[in-house]
């Protein structure tokens, strides 16, 4: 007789999972970052998480057979080796602290429990798909109604790092601490809209059709060339599937490419002549009421000699240029990657470990550009992949490079044998991991931190994986 029931091993994953993705949205929301929401959401996800972890240990043949799972746990062994070899820079507690959030990204997002129903796991994917689209509408719906307002501010925790809202330096961040991650979001928001669009009935259309149209307006104003990329590949991937299955041979498959070539070029066009046009006049009226502002200060100063002294220091602060928006194209990402490749040079196979990494780059290699320029030190490399390579060496590198090869291999065979029902389900789930990828280039996403987009990636990945092996049994 088992300890648990397997019913309420399933709860305990659900509790998880939904307190997961409300953490990740808390940790990027700036009012939320600082708050007591996020330490409490963090307290809440490490409890439900080790007793899911638990649960699992003792129905552990339902799950090992995941597609690559054995590839996972060799990196979080590689990250244990990372930690081991970096150990005198005493920062061995708080990485094992992340190689925990690392676990329950691969065992209990990414691993399904194989003898499960797919219907059930379609419940649970359109269940978060909704609320993914609720939450990214009212944040984007928010951002825009601070935007109306001129809002904008800059301040710090009491840790000393800084948090931004509003409208700063000609982007929209809004609620979000960085707008490229608040875009990406907004992104998989609308494909998930775009998803619900097509396959759903009557009025509920026309909401996931707002939907669309707010978690847009959003992307446009943020700026965030990141979230343009991403879109092109997801929207993409959609239109690609949406025209094969109305003609499922080489010409369904050019016609799609050919949508979505059309698609890219008048989004990007679109999206580039609307935030020229108004993110300069939003820009502009924001300085205009700064200045009326500071005059008027200037002419209450004998009454409020201090005060007006730190309010005009805070408007110097919010009006000035961030490195966000350097004068080459990357913002400064391709000197930052350079300097990651240097460094990982002088640590190859072990890797630096991930908060051992500044202490370790001070030591070894002080006049690299990660410690050594104008805007302070770098603790992640903006490109999940290369932080991969740096942070646990070719060990790391090797086994997370094999299992994104397997994956999209077993996808290639899979999706050849996906009934046309589940065509639009496999889209969009396809779609919205591939924007977390390609996002993974330019941003820390994906592994490393606890995120929106981790959710994502772990998670829809595992409702693909475990779509295939369903669908595999089937045909046996």
């Amino acid at each position: 007789m088992k300890i648990i029931k397997k019913e309420y091993v399933k709860y305990l994953e659900w509790a998880f999972k939904l307190s997961y993705l409300l953490l990740g949205i808390a940790t990027f929301n700036s009012f939320l970052y600082d708050s007591p929401v996020q330490p409490m959401l963090v307290k809440l996800c490490l409890i439900l998480g080790i007793l899911a972890v638990l649960g699992r240990v003792v129905y552990f043949k339902d799950y090992i057979k995941t597609p690559y799972l054995l590839l996972l746990i060799l990196f979080c062994i590689s990250f244990c080796i990372s930690i081991a070899v970096n150990w005198k820079y005493g920062t061995a507690v708080a990485d094992l602290k992340w190689v925990v959030w690392t676990g329950f990204l691969f065992f209990l997002l990414y691993a399904c429990d194989t003898t499960r129903d797919r219907m059930e796991y379609k419940k649970e994917f359109t269940i978060f798909a909704n609320i993914i689209v609720v939450i990214s509408v009212l944040n984007a719906a928010a951002s825009l109604y601070l935007m109306t307002n001129l809002y904008h501010n800059l301040w710090h925790t009491a840790s000393g790092e800084a948090l931004i809202a509003g409208f700063q330096w000609g982007r929209l961040w809004g609620v979000y601490t960085d707008p490229n991650y608040g875009a990406v979001f907004s992104t998989i928001a609308v494909l998930l809209s775009a998803y619900f669009v097509k396959t759903g009935k009557g009025m509920w259309k026309l909401l996931y059709l707002a939907a669309i149209v707010v978690d847009y307006i959003y992307i446009l104003f943020s700026d965030s060339r990141t979230a343009e990329v991403c879109m092109c590949v997801g929207a993409g991937i959609f239109l690609l599937f949406l025209f094969f299955q109305k003609q499922a041979n080489w010409k369904g498959i050019l016609a799609g490419i050919l949508a979505a070539v059309v698609f890219a070029g008048v989004f990007v066009g679109v999206t580039s002549a609307a935030k020229a046009e108004y993110n300069t006049k939003i820009e502009a009226e924001i300085k205009k009421a700064d200045a009326q502002k500071a005059s008027q200060e200037k002419k209450n100063e004998q009454k409020k000699t201090q005060e007006s002294t730190t309010t005009a220091q805070k408007t110097e602060q919010k009006v000035g240029r961030s490195q966000d928006l350097q004068s080459d194209i990357s913002n400064g990402r391709l000197e930052l990657w350079a300097s990651g490749l240097e460094v990982w040079k002088t640590k190859p196979i072990t890797g630096t470990g991930y908060n051992s990494f500044l202490p370790y780059v001070r030591e070894a290699i002080p006049d690299t550009y990660v410690v050594n320029n104008d805007q302070g030190e770098y603790v992640s490399l903006h490109n999940g992949y290369i932080n991969i390579l740096v942070y646990q060496g070719l060990l790391g590198a090797v086994l997370f490079a094999v299992f994104m090869v397997c994956v999209m291999v077993k996808w290639c065979k899979g999706v050849k044998i996906v009934c046309e029902d589940h065509m639009d389900d496999i889209a969009v789930l396809t779609a919205c991991v591939s924007v977390v990828a390609v996002s993974m280039v330019f941003l820390l996403e994906g592994v490393y931190t606890n995120s929106p987009g981790a959710f994502v990636l772990w998670t829809f990945l595992g409702y693909l994986m475990h779509y295939f092996v369903k669908k595999e049994e089937h045909n046996v």
